[in-house]
């Protein structure tokens, strides 16, 4: 019989493994081939969720390395390991693998070789930040990263907008956290007064805050966003 893809969720940040349920912990103590974006960050990860004292020693544990210059052919090779019967995990480096991740690639590669793929339970950053926000949860679209270039920010922020506006579809995107306060000054300026935006920082974590207020109430007092993990979502 073939070993399947168990699609691991990892922390959005901090050290509380107790927010993972306990059967992600316990598929982590059968695993010994990973799939993943950083070996360093990955290792650490399964340290931090026991693996030494479930009995494995970290250093002989596989890692294989998921990196944007590799082909899916390449990818494919990596699951020769379930096809010979042994169970691979895949972890993401925040959250859960394949959303806004590139895990996505060997999850579709998996499908072509009939290995079957078990996502695990574990935070998502974008759900926990649509689900505190009060926004609409019936239709929603997340775009990842908006352009990186000023003027078709603007343009694409416009863009969202108006989609939340006329169809009520919830609009959820992300940036790079050092360039958060160029974003959030770029919304307030260009976004109608009475749109909603609802800014999630710090999700799961000590300091997290999720707030909904409408662009005029931002403007009186607009938080300082720089280098913290946010989600932003636009809706009516």
């Amino acid at each position: 019989m073939k070993g399947k893809l168990y699609l691991i969720p990892t922390l959005l940040g901090g050290e509380d493994t107790g927010i993972l349920p306990e059967q992600t912990k316990a598929i982590i103590g059968q695993l010994d081939v990973y799939i993943v974006e950083n070996v360093r960050s990955a290792r650490r990860y399964l340290v931090k969720m026991g693996v030494k004292q479930m009995g494995k020693v970290i250093d002989d544990l596989t890692f294989l390395l998921i990196d944007k210059h590799k082909s899916e052919a390449e990818f494919t090779e990596y699951l020769k390991a379930a096809e010979e019967g042994k169970d691979i995990g895949l972890l993401s480096e925040a959250g859960c693998p394949a959303i806004a991740d590139p895990g996505s690639a060997i999850v579709k590669a998996a499908h072509w070789k009939k290995i079957d793929v078990i996502p695990l339970i574990g935070p998502s950053s974008i759900l926990l930040a649509l689900m505190g926000s009060g926004m609409n949860g019936q239709q929603f679209s997340f775009h990842g990263y908006l352009p990186i270039s000023r003027g078709s920010r603007i343009q694409k922020i416009k863009e969202l907008e108006k989609a939340a506006l006329k169809y009520g579809k919830t609009q959820i995107f992300i940036e790079t956290p050092y360039r958060n306060n160029p974003m959030l000054e770029d919304i307030l300026d260009h976004c109608k007064a009475n749109t909603n935006l609802c800014i999630a920082v710090d999700i799961t974590l000590p300091t997290q805050k999720i707030s909904t207020q409408k662009i005029v109430q931002w403007k009186k007092k607009p938080p300082n966003l720089h280098k913290r993990p946010v989600v932003f979502l636009l809706g009516r």
